[in-house]
């Protein structure tokens, strides 16, 4: 049952009000009647109400002195204001105080009904995160810590439909993943070592079981940071620290114990990256993919290493090739085409100054660990094979010809495509585009991710990517960013009385401080001083 004070000066409006409340909202109990705002004050002091239902002027001390006093408490009630057509600026002088809402006298019935239905609304939610926050607290803390890591795994994979059901949550258990700034390290097994060692690839598995408990291990006595899986099984960790200095001294103090641990107990060694410096939460995607791509450069080096981005425009040339490469051999195994297979991986080799069969394991085996998807899932035996073939490299001499090295993955290939391959699916890109278009309009304030739009389109998300983009002379994700911020601005135009955190959710933002910040860069203000800049020529709406 929720209480309401009625703060009226003229008795028939407090009689209206009461029998009108006291017939139609079973919710609501009226607790007590008052004729101005001092005396409302006087009663409040020994009171707890939900709602404060207030005439503007009255004699003593009137609603807006009376909704000042309540704004300086702590956990005040919910405000409701009744005032005539003449105290149009008090109304809006209101919005200081947090008033949510305000009445016409004469009070409609309807529009009473309305607005007590939305304050019920409003207190129920309120009610309903109270219980979750005391159900929280009582969640283990091994529990909070595997909603922390699904968390951290959504965020860097940019699972909008995860990030949105796990941020209530993190955000309930008060976990502060980024105070400053922070970054995503990634670590992953030197694979060739377990290649030359003759571990089977299917137990490759066990020993990315053991990096990773050994990382969180080593990561929770040196309080280096949050250790979670990624979807391609990398081992991340986010770092956070007080500056940049600070944040690679921990990267590189966790990267050494655990490479030494995992040398000692394994004999395998460990390669790793770290990613951009971030300080927004839901940039950490960016820090990931950087990650990510520096750790590529494991590629071309002999010997295990943390890699961090600052490089030359060698070795971005040499990452640039081996991206184009991997493209086209992951296009040509499912379409059968072998001529394809070969030419990019000779381009790949052609482009390196040297390599050995190190480097050619190395590929063959980051080439495997990208492919099983899709239709390669569904051909049995196909990895090991491969794999056997890539282990031929063990003990070869130093140097290898193009012409080795090219049977060695044409064997690979006829291993990828037994069984025979599908038929490729063949659509207008335009179309593609288009329908893509489409689709963003109608579910901007819904989670959106590449990989969603592609599996409602039926293709790859890499292939989403570089058509949306060809197409559109913009990302994707630029292209929905840009979606939401025009209607974003639309609804702080139309409804300047309504809050930036609700105008955040209704265009699909969870974090309220992350719309802002690309509002802001946006149309180069805060939603809140743009919701000022358009609240003068907008009359004011019943919300």
């Amino acid at each position: 049952m929720y209480k309401v004070l009625i703060v009226d000066d003229e008795p028939l409006v407090r009689e209206y009000l009461r029998l009108h409340i006291a017939s139609n909202h079973p919710d609501w109990e009226v607790a007590g009647e008052a004729m101005d705002g001092q005396e409302a004050w006087e009663m409040l002091q020994n009171m707890r109400v939900h709602l404060v239902i207030t005439d503007i002027k009255m004699p003593v001390v009137d609603g807006l002195e009376l909704c000042g006093r309540l704004a300086q408490t702590e956990n005040p009630p919910i405000i409701l204001i009744l005032s005539g057509f003449d105290e149009f600026s008090l109304a809006r002088e209101a919005l200081r105080f947090g008033v949510q809402n305000y009445l016409l006298k004469p009070v409609v019935h309807d529009e009473l009904v309305e607005a007590l239905m939305q304050v019920t609304a409003q207190l129920d939610r309120k009610f309903h995160d109270e219980l979750a926050v005391l159900a929280m607290g009582k969640v283990s803390k091994e529990s909070q810590t595997q909603v922390v890591r699904q968390f951290l795994k959504a965020l860097v994979s940019e699972n909008s439909v995860e990030i949105k059901a796990l941020y209530p949550l993190v955000f309930r258990l008060k976990v502060q993943l980024i105070e400053t700034e922070g970054l995503i390290m990634v670590l992953d097994l030197d694979e060739d070592r377990l290649a030359q060692k003759g571990i089977p690839y299917g137990d490759f598995p066990i020993f990315r079981f053991i990096l990773n408990q050994m990382t969180g291990e080593l990561s929770e006595v040196s309080g280096s940071g949050f250790v979670f899986l990624d979807e391609d099984q990398h081992i991340c960790v986010l770092v956070t620290g007080e500056d940049k200095n600070d944040i690679e001294h921990k990267c590189r103090s966790l990267y050494d114990k655990v490479s030494s641990a995992m040398l000692a107990n394994t004999g395998i060694t460990v390669s790793g990256a770290f990613g951009t410096f971030e300080s927004e939460l839901f940039h950490l995607q960016y820090s990931h993919t950087k990650a990510i791509e520096t750790l590529n450069h494991r590629l071309f080096s002999e010997e295990p290493f943390l890699f961090n981005e600052r490089y030359g425009d060698v070795q971005l040339q040499r990452l640039a090739i081996l991206e184009q490469t991997l493209a086209s051999v992951q296009f040509a195994i499912p379409d059968g085409n072998e001529a394809a297979f070969l030419m990019a991986v000779k381009r790949f080799f052609e482009n390196l100054p040297h390599f050995g069969p190190i480097h050619v394991m190395k590929f063959g085996l980051h080439l495997l660990r990208l492919l099983p998807n899709g239709i390669l899932e569904r051909q049995s035996g196909f990895m090991e094979g491969a794999y056997q073939h890539l282990r031929q490299m063990h003990g070869n001499p130093p140097e290898l010809s193009i012409q080795a090295v090219l049977g060695l993955f044409q064997e690979i290939f006829h291993c990828l495509t037994r069984g025979g391959p599908e038929e490729p699916v063949h659509e207008n890109e335009q179309d593609i585009v288009s329908r893509v278009r489409t689709y963003i309009y109608s579910h901007y304030a819904e989670p959106l991710s590449l990989a969603l739009l592609a599996e409602k389109i039926g293709i790859s998300p890499g292939y989403l990517s570089s058509i949306f983009h060809k197409t559109m002379q913009e990302s994707y994700i630029k292209f929905l960013t840009r979606v939401r911020m025009e209607q974003a601005a639309k609804l702080l135009k139309a409804s300047p009385a309504m809050k930036v955190y609700d105008v955040s959710e209704k265009v699909g933002y969870v974090s309220v401080k992350h719309f802002s910040h690309v509002f802001k860069q946006f149309h180069h203000m805060p939603p809140g001083e743009y919701q000022e800049k358009h609240l003068d020529h907008t009359e004011w709406p019943v919300l």
